[in-house]
């Protein structure tokens, strides 16, 4: 008997816990550096969660090894909802075919809120004028000729690798510390060539910074719509996205899961913040936690799998 009262008044404690969380700031780790799209979708919708919460949600960057540095910090906090990550595909998928990670993918997280996803954009350096890949190829077979990327095992050196090996040119990949130092490496010429996530370059593309080539996704964006798809430009079966996604250590209570999950939701809903984000090239990807985490695990078995059959190797 008196076991179940214990067991009725923890239930009850735990119950208005939750009720009242979140009673202080929430951090949410980026694992790229400022600029970048991920980062820019974070601060996008960064204050309006806050408003929903009720707590501000300060945006702190931590970039190295492709995201999973901030993994890694992440996991070292209490899974109470206080310390969150703007995730990507490439820690829970590119990076698992690369590298021997200090966590599990998938099984280490808790998955909470899908925000959107976005096609990879290729584009060129204003000094180049190269239109096409074959051209880049001839380009690449007279003169060296490099491809920045946000570091390795970012979806924009996977990108980079499967067109190198697409092609059979002689591309050198060069690894920045973030998408923003990437691209300006094209806009300075540093670099020829680049496979960016189109929300971190349509401004750039748009005020004619950089040189839009092709989009490495099945479909033309409403972003873009004048620039073509790599299959228009006789490179068929390119299709390489990334995404943006809220995730927590593993453990953290469902209770808050869904409470964040409903504050996400509801911010992206709002047609000012979803016309910035289709705005800027995302589509917007909404789901509940449970298909948020099925789609982790099918995203993990995908890009294994490409990575390892193209024989991507970390650099």
């Amino acid at each position: 008997m008196m076991r179940r009262i214990a067991a009725a008044f923890a239930l009850l404690f735990a119950a208005s816990v939750f009720a009242a969380w979140p009673e202080k700031p929430i951090k949410v780790l980026i694992g790229y550096a400022p600029g970048g799209s991920t980062d820019v979708v974070a601060r996008l919708i960064g204050p309006r969660l806050g408003e929903k919460l009720g707590q501000p949600v300060i945006i702190e960057n931590k970039p190295g090894g492709a995201g999973d540095f901030a993994a890694e910090l992440m996991l070292q906090a209490p899974a109470d909802g206080y310390t969150l990550m703007m995730t990507t595909v490439a820690v829970h998928a590119i990076n698992a075919g690369l590298f021997k990670q200090k966590f599990d993918p998938i099984n280490d997280f808790t998955p909470i809120a899908l925000v959107c996803s976005y096609p990879m954009i290729m584009i060129a350096s204003p000094q180049t004028t190269f239109r096409s890949p074959q051209e880049l190829k001839e380009l690449a077979a007279k003169e060296p000729t490099f491809y920045s990327s946000s570091g390795v095992g970012s979806p924009g050196h996977l990108s980079g690798e499967l067109l190198v090996r697409s092609l059979g040119a002689n591309i050198t990949h060069v690894p920045y510390k973030g998408g923003a130092p990437s691209v300006m490496a094209i806009m300075s010429g540093e670099a020829q060539v680049n496979f960016a996530t189109l929300p971190a370059v349509v401004p750039q593309v748009r005020g004619g910074k950089v040189r839009a080539i092709a989009l490495a996704s099945k479909q033309r964006n409403p972003a873009v719509p004048d620039v073509p798809t790599l299959a228009e430009l006789g490179v068929p079966d390119f299709d390489v996205g990334t995404w943006s996604g809220l995730i927590g250590p593993k453990g953290v209570p469902p209770d808050i899961v869904q409470k964040v999950n409903a504050a996400v939701e509801a911010v992206v809903n709002d047609p000012v913040i979803r016309k910035r984000l289709v705005d800027e090239g995302a589509e917007i990807r909404l789901m509940s936690p449970s298909e948020f985490g099925a789609f982790m695990r099918a995203e993990n078995a995908r890009w294994v799998k490409v990575v390892k059959e193209a024989g991507i190797q970390p650099q």
